[in-house]
C-alpha cells in the first residue's frame, strides 16, 4: 500500500476574485471625482491618493459585498483552522476606502495596514506594464506588481508571493500582512482602490458605523 501524507499549510490566507466590469467602471468614475487627499494616512510614495466619501463607502459596501462575504464566511466558519485567536464574526466595517493613481517612478515600500482585513482592487492596468514585466530581468518582483511577505527567509520555504495586477481583479488579505509595490518605468497611470475592514461585532454604535458596514451571511 502506498504511503500518503497530509500536507499542512499555514500562514496568511489571501483571497482573489474578479469583479463585475461595470461596477469597477462606476467605482473608477467616482474615484476620479474625489478631491480629499489620503496621503497622510498611507506609506506610499505616490503623489495622488484620494479617499472616497462616506456615501461612496456605503455604495461600495452595498455593491461589492458579494465579492467579500465568501472570503469572510470561509474564515468565520473555520477560524480555528485559519486564524488563531480570531473569534467567529458576523459584521465588518469598511473604515477607509481610497483610490491610488500610481505613475512612473512611484512605489509602495513594505508596509501593513490597520484593521482586520485589507484589499486591493485593480481598475486600470495599462498594457505597457505587462510588456515591462516580461522584459524585467531582476530577481525581485516585476514592475507594478504587489508582493506579499510573511516570515523570515529560509531555504526551501516560500516567504513571499507576487501578484501581477489584472483589470477588475480583487485581492483580500490580513491587514497586518506586509506587502510592497515596486516602481515601473513606463509613462502610464496604474489605478487601484484599497480599503481596510474592521470586525464590527463588538464596536459601539456610532455615526461612522452608519457607512460601510456589512453583515456576513
Amino acid at each position: 500500500m502506498p504511503i500518503t501524507h497530509k500536507l499542512l499549510h499555514f500562514g496568511p490566507v489571501i483571497g482573489g476574485t474578479s469583479c463585475d466590469a461595470e461596477l469597477c467602471k462606476e467605482l473608477l468614475a467616482r474615484g476620479r471625482k474625489t478631491t480629499q487627499t489620503h496621503n497622510e494616512h498611507l506609506a506610499g510614495h505616490i503623489e495622488k491618493e484620494n479617499r472616497y466619501s462616506n456615501q461612496d463607502k456605503q455604495w461600495f459596501a452595498d455593491n461589492f459585498h458579494p465579492y467579500f462575504t465568501p472570503y469572510f464566511k470561509k474564515l468565520t466558519d473555520h477560524t480555528s483552522e485559519y486564524y488563531y485567536g480570531l473569534n467567529s464574526f458576523k459584521k465588518v466595517w469598511l473604515s477607509s476606502l481610497w483610490i491610488n493613481f500610481m505613475k512612473k517612478g512611484e512605489y509602495n515600500p513594505p508596509h501593513n495596514h490597520n484593521g482586520a482585513f485589507s484589499f486591493v482592487l485593480y481598475l486600470q492596468v495599462p498594457t505597457e506594464l505587462d510588456k515591462e514585466d516580461k522584459n524585467f530581468k531582476g530577481r525581485g518582483t516585476g514592475p507594478g506588481c504587489v508582493t506579499f511577505m510573511y516570515g523570515e527567509d529560509q531555504p526551501g520555504i516560500k516567504t513571499a508571493h507576487a501578484v501581477k495586477p489584472v483589470n477588475n481583479e480583487l485581492w483580500i488579505f490580513p491587514a497586518t500582512l506586509k506587502h510592497a509595490v515596486p516602481p515601473f518605468k513606463s509613462d502610464v497611470e496604474r489605478i487601484s482602490v484599497s480599503g481596510n475592514w474592521f470586525v464590527a461585532d463588538n464596536m459601539p454604535n456610532s455615526k461612522e458605523l452608519q457607512y460601510g458596514t456589512i453583515d456576513i451571511k
